[in-house]
């Protein structure tokens, strides 16, 4: 039952065939509790990802780290048609399907009046993201991205196409149950639900389906067809990319972060990541430093 002026956070977990969404859901429901104080928080998956982990978590820790699981089972159309490479370091590519591709139902899931609405592998080692609670800004989300390793430069991670608009990531959303933002997400599905239509008008290269895509279409159709309409989130997004690897977690904050050298692919340097949250797109990474983390925070 929804609470007035109740904030919680959702999380999309939907497992592929090596890739334990759900175990890295757990670990940042526990960092979410000590980190943001918030226990209000939703996980969507399917109920195979959800056996998975009740046979190796234990249903007592998953209750204790989340207090509502949504099951919505997974589109096997996209087994097929939404194959992406999976990178642990430049050592390791593997070809894997990627299920979490219904964030577009985020509005419709959310049981809370502010959410924040986040990606798995996104990990909350500070309380920064308490600035969003209560903030003016019906909806927000990053445009604005920082690597880690600042040497470090990629194409293609800013607009959708060289010459078309500016990519938003769905890493992170903040969002009120308001029109306007209901009328988003439902220009999300929109956009999702035609997006052979949407990938030849925004010029996005490849056939994979991608969240950010159908949030940046959604962001500059609903913004009168402004670039950056949206509001950026009060908070930098920092990423370190599938290439990196985790050494360890020294603490509940702290991470030893393997970081490919710009010129040297596959070799790494070692640096200390300290209290600021950090996209870990490296999967596996996280997966192999859960335990660590879990005594921590569990």
């Amino acid at each position: 039952m929804k609470k007035k002026n109740s904030r919680g956070i959702v999380m999309f977990a939907h497992n592929n065939d090596e890739i334990d969404y759900f175990k890295l859901a757990v670990v940042n429901s526990f960092l979410i509790q000590k980190h943001l104080g918030i226990k209000n928080i939703t996980v969507v998956t399917d109920s195979h990802s959800l056996a998975h982990a009740e046979k190796e978590l234990g249903k007592a820790k998953i209750k204790k780290a989340i207090n509502n699981i949504v099951i919505s089972e997974k589109d096997r159309n996209f087994k097929r048609a939404n194959i992406r490479i999976f990178k642990d370091t430049s050592h390791t590519a593997k070809n894997l399907s990627f299920y979490n591709v219904n964030r577009c139902d985020a509005y419709d899931i959310s049981p809370y009046d502010e959410t924040i609405l986040l990606d798995a592998d996104y990990l909350v080692l500070s309380d920064t993201l308490n600035q969003c609670w209560g903030h003016n800004n019906e909806l927000m989300m990053n445009w604005k991205w920082q690597d880690v390793m600042f040497e470090r430069k990629f194409e293609n991670l800013d607009r959708l196409d060289n010459l078309g608009i500016t990519m938003y990531w769905a890493t992170v959303v903040y969002f009120r149950k308001t029109p306007y933002v209901e009328s988003f997400f439902n220009c999300v599905k929109h956009v999702k639900d035609n997006s052979q239509f949407y990938r030849d008008l925004y010029k996005w290269k490849g056939r994979l389906y991608r969240n950010d895509y159908s949030f940046s279409v959604a962001a500059h159709t609903m913004s009168g067809f402004v670039d950056k309409g949206v509001p950026q989130l009060p908070t930098t997004l920092y990423k370190t990319f599938d290439t990196d690897d985790v050494h360890s977690a020294v603490n509940e904050n702290t991470l030893l972060l393997y970081l490919e050298k710009p010129r040297s692919p596959g070799d790494f340097m070692i640096t200390k990541w300290s209290g600021v949250d950090l996209h870990v797109m490296n999967k596996w990474a996280i997966n192999r430093i859960s335990k660590e983390l879990l005594d921590y925070v569990a």
